[in-house]
């Protein structure tokens, strides 16, 4: 890939960080203390719960990145890589809510010094660093995809809460295309295996812009595979905005609610439709 396509790739990731801290930043604060303690939608998690999560991690994300421009990709003092398909997500609501000392305005004021430090690193970074190692409990990465990992979190957790407060909130349309490129990484590690499965189940994608994407998904008792459209009649046929399957591939929709809301039109059995959500659980 020639110079300038790679400097323009990785500004542009760089400025799709910075636009959704700043969005979330701004959005959290108009919120009152009510809200704060009110409930996300990810489960067993308030609104603050989400928040701590983001602010009490960005400061290891800066770090590993430190590191791995100092050509240091292994895991820092503590962590570990964890084992192939470990759902292992951070500790629940509940827990890290015993721990939490801040809440509120103090939240979002770690959560914005937190990403200030974390983008004056991205900004110092060359164009030989982007394809460089890195450390990532799940594996090492490039810097790139470390970064892309980032706009994963802020993009999915801050849906999170605005759902939360609105039925009808979308992911941001220019964090799109990252998080396409990483439904691949994040269902190896959510699939559930179902043993009892004794036929397979075709599932097919037709989703339109501003991203498309035509795929099948086909489910074993074991294991999955990816695989272009074919000629064969699926199981299920969702057909969706690229938004709306970003957040069914990530856990996000419940597949009876999200077809009452329109977010999702299904072609084919509901039951299997709504196993989906079994096979692909969201964490």
């Amino acid at each position: 890939m020639e110079h300038g396509m790679v400097m323009d790739q990785s500004n542009r990731l760089v400025q799709i960080v910075i636009t959704e801290a700043s969005r979330l930043q701004k959005f959290l604060s108009h919120l009152d203390a009510q809200v704060w303690e009110g409930n996300s939608t990810s489960e067993g998690w308030t609104n603050e719960d989400v928040v701590e999560h983001l602010a009490g991690n960005i400061d290891n994300w800066t770090r590993n990145i430190t590191r791995a421009v100092g050509g240091n990709a292994t895991p820092p003092e503590g962590q570990a890589f964890l084992p192939p398909r470990e759902r292992a997500s951070h500790p629940s609501g509940a827990v890290a809510r015993k721990s939490r000392r801040q809440s509120g305005s103090q939240l979002l004021d770690a959560f914005s010094a937190g990403h200030k430090r974390f983008r004056n690193v991205l900004e110092t970074l060359t164009d030989n660093d982007w394809d460089k190692p890195c450390f990532h409990r799940r594996g090492v990465v490039t810097v790139r995809e470390f970064v892309g990992l980032q706009v994963q979190e802020l993009a999915l957790h801050g849906w999170d809460i605005r759902c939360g407060l609105d039925r009808t909130a979308e992911l941001y349309d220019m964090s799109l295309p990252v998080l396409i490129d990483l439904v691949p990484r994040w269902i190896d590690t959510a699939f559930m295996a179902n043993p009892d499965l004794l036929t397979p189940v075709t599932y097919r994608f037709d989703v339109s812009g501003p991203v498309d994407v035509q795929q099948d998904l086909v489910i074993n008792s074991g294991d999955y595979v990816m695989l272009p459209y074919n000629t064969n009649s699926p199981d299920v046929n969702f057909r969706c905005e690229t938004g709306n399957y970003v957040l069914m591939m990530y856990g996000r929709l419940e597949i009876e609610r999200a077809v009452m809301d329109g977010r999702l039109s299904i072609e084919g059995s509901m039951e299997l439709a709504k196993n989906f959500n079994t096979w692909f659980k969201g964490f």
